[in-house]
């Protein structure tokens, strides 16, 4: 009995073992190049944090083309600060590229109970992101 024990232990340790080191690989580069050195730290203290962060990502933000008529009423990206707490490394992009893009770069409003919206400068890019639970 004491043998199934232990063999039983040791699996789950195996499994949980598995189960940290592919949340880790399933970290998105985006994420990676916003928290740099710390990611892994979060990845395992906090993997909801990573889940909501790439739920973010691949569900929430839309960027759509909107030309700008009349008064534009959305914030600019320009205004909006970068997001360099744990890579003081990280610049703003010089160039808006919508396919690689990345918003966690900025202090974006990303868990608020409405959708929220904004405008790469000159330009009719509208970053858009949904409220947590709609797609």
């Amino acid at each position: 009995m004491k043998h199934l024990f232990y063999s039983f232990f040791t699996f789950a340790l195996i499994a949980l073992a598995n189960v940290s080191d592919a949340s880790a690989q399933q970290v998105n580069a985006k994420i990676q190049e916003v928290y740099g050195d710390k990611t892994q730290e979060i990845a395992q203290n906090d993997p909801e944090r990573i889940k909501l962060l790439n739920d973010l990502l691949d569900n929430r933000i839309k960027i759509i083309e909107s030309p700008i008529v009349g008064e534009d009423k959305y914030t600019k990206l320009s205004n909006v600060p970068l997001l360099n707490k744990y890579n003081t490394n990280l610049k703003r992009d010089l160039t808006f590229d919508p396919a690689n893009f990345n918003p966690l770069k900025y202090s974006m409003n990303f868990f608020t109970s409405e959708a929220q919206i904004y405008r790469v400068d000159n330009t009719d890019y509208l970053i858009v992101i949904q409220q947590q639970g709609s797609k």
